[in-house]
C-alpha cells in the first residue's frame, strides 16, 4: 500500500541528494523553482501509483545500490532473503558456480558474486529487456568479470554445465490472481516476469525437474514462492534425487523460500 509521507520525502531527498533526516533538518530551507518543478513532476508520477523505485530509477539490494525500471521486477524485500539463504549455504572457501535462473535486473546474481568472491555466477533469463537492465547493473557494480549474462528459457542455455547451485525467482504467480495485485505490480511489472502457468507453479515445476541434471553432487537448489506454494515445492524436493527439503520464512513471517540438495 502507498505511504504517501514516506515516498514523498524520499523522492525530495533523492531529488536533492541528501538523506532523510538532513532533509528534515533543513525542512524549514526553500528550493529552487526549477527542483520544485522536478519534484512536482515525481510525485504526480507516484500519484499516478507508478513504482517509487521506477520514479527514482535506482533501489537498493542488500549492498548494492542497482537501476531500476520497467524492463524487470522491482527487487523485494523477499528475495534479499532468498539471497541471504543462498549465502549461508554456499561455500566461501571455495571456487563455486552458481546459476541464477531468471534473473531479471541481476540483483541476486550480482549479491552472490559480492558476497562470494571465489564465485562465479551465470544470468538466464529468457527476456532480452531483462538481460539488458542486468547488464547495466554488471556495469553499475563492477562485477562483470565474475558474472555472465545468457538468454534462454531456463537451464536450456547451459545443459553441459554442471552447477554448485541453482537459484531462482521464477514467475509464480496465478493468471487468476493478477486482477488483485497492487497497480504498482500488475501496471508497472512485466507479466513474464510474474505469470506462470499451473496455478503458478508450472516454470518452478520445470526447473525442479531440470535442475538435477545441472547440479553437482551435493549441488543446491533454492527456490522464491508464495507462501501457498511452498507445501507443494517442498513435497517435489522430498524425493528422490533430492534430500534435505526444508521452507523457510521470509522477514515478514511468511513461508517464502525453499530448497533442497541433489543427493
Amino acid at each position: 500500500m502507498p505511504a504517501p509521507l514516506h515516498d514523498a520525502e524520499l523522492l525530495l531527498a533523492d531529488l536533492l541528494a541528501v538523506s532523510r533526516t538532513v532533509l528534515r533538518v533543513r525542512a524549514g530551507e526553500k528550493i529552487s523553482a526549477q527542483a520544485l518543478a522536478r519534484y512536482e513532476r515525481r510525485v504526480r508520477r507516484r500519484e499516478q501509483r507508478e513504482p517509487l523505485q521506477h520514479v527514482l530509477g535506482r533501489w537498493p539490494f542488500l549492498e548494492l545500490d542497482l537501476a531500476v525500471d520497467r524492463r524487470a521486477l522491482v527487487p523485494r524485500p523477499e528475495t534479499e532473503d532468498l539471497v541471504l539463504a543462498a549465502r549461508r549455504r554456499l561455500d566461501r572457501g571455495r571456487d563455486s558456480l552458481v546459476a541464477d535462473v531468471g534473473t531479471g535486473g541481476g540483483c541476486i546474481a550480482l549479491s552472490l558474486a559480492r558476497s562470494h568472491p571465489r564465485s562465479r555466477i551465470l544470468g538466464i533469463d529468457v527476456s532480452g529487456k531483462a538481460l539488458e537492465l542486468a547488464a547495466e547493473n554488471l556495469r553499475r557494480t563492477g562485477l562483470a568479470s565474475r558474472v555472465a549474462l545468457v538468454r534462454g528459457d531456463l537451464l536450456a542455455p547451459s545443459f553441459s554445465a554442471t552447477f554448485d547451485m541453482i537459484v531462482a525467482n521464477l514467475p509464480y504467480v496465478d493468471e487468476s490472481e493478477l486482477a488483485n495485485l497492487e497497480p504498482e505490480v500488475r501496471e508497472f511489472d512485466p507479466k513474464i516476469a510474474l505469470v506462470a502457468p499451473r496455478a503458478g507453479l508450472g516454470l518452478v515445476r520445470r526447473l525442479v525437474d531440470e535442475a538435477a541434471r545441472h547440479l553437482a553432487d551435493r549441488g543446491w537448489l533454492l527456490l522464491e514462492a508464495a507462501p501457498r506454494q511452498t507445501g507443494t515445492v517442498a513435497a517435489w524436493l522430498s524425493v528422490p534425487p533430492w534430500t534435505g527439503s526444508f521452507v523457510e520464512r521470509d522477514r515478514y513471517e511468511r513461508e517464502r523460500i525453499v530448497g533442497a540438495r541433489l543427493a
